[in-house]
This record gives structure tokens, C-alpha cells and sequence, in this order.
């Protein structure tokens, strides 16, 4: 410090001061001042070294022993029906289903009176929906039933428009095409005459494993019904050792690609497009190796794989070696595994009904229905449901009132293609 600067930091009594205006006067010296400019620039600039390239440092309490985890994912059960040979008509056709049943409880109707007198398959863009002949039960206010079931049908189905046929019979078309014949009244119908054995009908049930509560239900069931285990489900083993000891057949519901991957996700244990022979090869060997007692495969999701001719060549070769057969879900129109199991020379089953896209008791009912009239027409039927209460409760209703010349059968009973 030169002399001058001394003397201005000295107070009146000749000593440097010790006040706030004497420690202002030291600290905006250009030394200091250098200084403090100097350490803030670095500063700032380690600071932002830090944010570009260091890792977000994890919560503390996340690592506390104890500390509550974030819950996992919900696994996903299946894939958006849009895109696949769910999506379309034959779904737009359900809710109309719907909007029928919710217009007869808005009118305090016999819900056991709705009869499905007859169904007919039909094709659009490829994709196939069911026609049907619905018998409705008698109501007393028929207008006030009409006019509830046009609102609802304006709420599911906007496209749809409901006609009415004279006094006794009412139509739904859908997009200019009639999907609901609606008898108001009793009329004796000509239906088609089943075998002399009746037809046999399979009732399969996915996505087992991780509700062993539901799956003692179904196996409860005074009928036999097909059970497809997820090869890495929660309770898988102790789902295929009640099923096993039943004697059930017994499935694996094997993970494939669907095409809203990644936003649907099937599992890191699902086969992919991407995936080689030797992957594909691997991870069937993988899967089925957890559920040795499986007599067969069926596809979750699966929309694009099931469409993809190579990778469906290796893994349905997979399953002759091991002589199993294959179930085609159905979950786009785009499958080649009808021609690739014909191709490879394994037995071939192929979904003719979903059961409960809609989970109320009443329009899987329905469905069961659906399912009992294709098994009447063709001589067999292959209904796919999943593990939801409201399935089990509708199989139990159903059951008791089915149409007595058809057959529940397990899917092994069935004549494959």
C-alpha cells in the first residue's frame, strides 16, 4: 500500500479506521476488486461444466433405506385395437351392442330376454364384423325404448343410424351398412341345424399369471376352458401347477410386436421384426422352456410380428420341433401365420371371437352368444376372453342358459386346420 492510500484509510486519530466506510474504501481498490471478478468468472463457469455434464443427482430420500419406490409400470394387457383386426367395423359394431344394452336397463328391461337369434360374418376393408338378428325382450314404452337407444347410439356410435321396419322391427346401420336386425316382437326364425354330436366350442382365456384369485374361478367352472399362461408373469409356475393338476389344456400366451410399439409394450421378452433368426430361435427357446407342460402357443399382441413372413417362419418352425401347435389370436388381418403354419407343417387354430373388449357382463354375454351361433353355422368356434371378473361372472351366467346342442370343449378337441 503506497502512502498516499495509507493516509486515506487513517482516521482522525492517525490510525487506519475500522468503520464501514473505511472497509468500503479498502475493498474497491483495484486489487481487490481484480480478484473478486477473477473468482466469480470461474465460478460460474465451473458451475456450468457441472450442469452440462454432470448426471442428475438422484433424490435423497429415493436412496434412504426404506424410502418408498416409485410403483413399476402397470403391465399392459393388450394392444390398442385400432390397426388391428379388433379396430374398425367389428368395434364400432360392439358399441352399438352396448348402447342396446344400456338403452333396456334405462327402460327397466329383462336383460335374460335379449335373445341372439342368428349372426352372419361379414367383410369390410378386409376386416371382419358380426351381422346379427337380436330378439329384444317386451317392453311397455317401445317409443320411449327407440328414442333411448337412438341417444345412446348417437354417444357410442355417431355414424350410426337407427331405422325403424314397420311396428315390429328396427335396423342399425352403421357407415351405410346394416350391422342390427332388432325383432320388437317374437318371430320364429329358421336357424341352421347343428350335427347330430353338436358343435364344439372353445372357450381360451389369456393373460394368466398374475391373478391366481380369478384363475381358481375359472378352473371352478363346470366346463372346461384353455388356459394361456405369460411365460414370465408374476405366478406363472404356480398358475401352471393348478392348471396342470386340473387338467385344463394348458397354453403359452406368447409376447409378440405389436404395431403401436413401443407406446403398447409387450415385454423384453416378446419377439420382435428386428430380431434375427438366432434371436427369435433364442427367446421362443426361452419362453417355452418356463412352461414345458404347454400343449400349444397363442400370440399377445403380436399385430406386427404375426404380419412378419420371416420372423413368423423361424419361430412357428420352433414350435413343430417342439410339436406344438399354434393359435392365432387374430390381432391384425395382415397375420401370416395361417399360411406359414401350412407352410411349416404344424397344427393351426384361429380365433373366431373376442369376448370382452367391452367389460360389462351383459355385452360379453352377448358376445358368448355371438361365439355359440359361429360354432352352430361352422361346427366349431374359438372364443378368446382375459381374466376380468366381469368375464368369469359372464361365463357363470351364460353357462347356465347356453344353447344346450353346443358343446364347450377344451381347444384340443377341436379338428386343426
Amino acid at each position: 500500500m503506497d502512502d498516499q492510500s495509507r493516509d486515506e484509510t487513517r482516521d482522525e486519530t492517525g490510525k487506519e479506521g475500522t468503520g464501514p466506510d473505511s472497509l468500503l474504501k479498502r475493498l474497491y481498490r483495484p486489487g481487490p476488486l481484480v480478484m473478486f471478478f477473477v473468482l466469480g468468472v470461474a465460478g460460474l463457469l465451473a458451475l456450468g461444466y457441472f450442469i452440462l455434464t454432470d448426471d442428475t443427482p438422484p433424490d435423497v430420500m429415493s436412496t434412504r433405506v426404506g424410502a418408498i419406490q416409485p410403483s413399476p409400470r402397470p403391465k399392459v394387457y393388450e394392444e390398442d385395437s385400432a390397426g388391428g383386426a379388433t379396430g374398425g367395423m367389428e368395434d364400432r359394431v360392439r358399441q352399438a351392442d352396448l348402447a342396446i344394452i344400456e338403452a333396456m336397463r334405462a327402460s327397466s328391461m329383462d336383460m335374460t330376454g335379449l335373445d341372439l337369434l342368428d349372426v352372419e360374418l361379414r367383410k369390410l376393408d378386409g376386416r371382419t364384423y358380426h351381422y346379427q338378428v337380436l330378439q329384444i325382450p317386451p317392453v311397455s314404452e317401445r317409443r320411449s325404448f327407440l328414442d333411448t337407444l337412438r341417444e345412446r347410439l348417437d354417444t357410442r356410435v355417431p355414424e350410426a343410424v337407427l331405422a325403424e321396419v314397420g311396428e315390429t322391427e328396427a335396423t342399425i346401420a352403421i357407415s351405410g351398412l346394416t350391422s342390427h336386425r332388432l325383432l320388437l316382437e317374437s318371430v320364429p326364425l329358421a336357424l341352421p341345424r347343428p350335427k347330430a354330436n353338436g358343435p364344439g366350442l372353445a372357450i381360451v382365456i389369456d393373460d394368466i399369471g398374475e391373478d391366481i384369485r380369478v384363475l381358481k374361478g375359472l378352473l371352478a367352472l363346470d366346463f372346461p376352458v384353455t388356459l394361456a399362461v405369460w411365460p414370465n408373469a408374476s405366478q406363472t409356475r404356480d398358475s401352471v401347477r393348478l392348471i396342470s393338476a386340473s387338467g385344463h389344456d394348458l397354453i403359452v400366451h406368447f409376447p409378440m410386436e405389436p404395431m403401436g410399439y413401443p407406446a403398447y409394450d409387450p415385454g423384453g421378452d416378446a419377439l420382435f421384426t428386428t430380431m434375427n433368426d438366432e434371436a427369435i430361435r433364442q427367446r421362443v427357446s426361452d419362453n417355452l422352456d418356463r412352461i414345458p407342460e404347454a400343449i400349444g402357443v397363442n400370440n399377445h399382441m403380436g399385430s406386427r410380428f404375426t404380419a412378419h413372413a420371416p420372423g413368423m417362419q423361424v419361430a412357428l418352425t420352433e414350435l413343430r420341433r417342439r410339436g406344438l401347435f399354434f393359435l392365432d389370436s387374430l390381432t391384425t388381418s395382415r397375420s401370416v401365420a395361417r399360411a406359414t403354419a401350412r407352410n411349416v407343417g404344424i397344427p393351426f387354430y384361429e380365433r373366431d371371437i373376442f369376448l370382452d373388449n367391452v367389460k360389462d357382463v351383459s355385452a360379453i354375454t352377448l358376445q358368448l352368444r355371438k361365439a355359440e351361433n359361429v360354432a352352430l353355422k361352422k361346427g366349431s368356434a374359438i372364443a378368446i376372453g382375459h381374466p376380468y371378473p366381469e368375464t368369469l361372472a359372464a361365463l357363470r351366467e351364460w353357462s347356465s342358459r347356453k344353447n344346450a346342442q353346443v358343446r364347450l370343449v377344451p381347444l384340443s378337441e377341436l379338428a386343426a386346420e
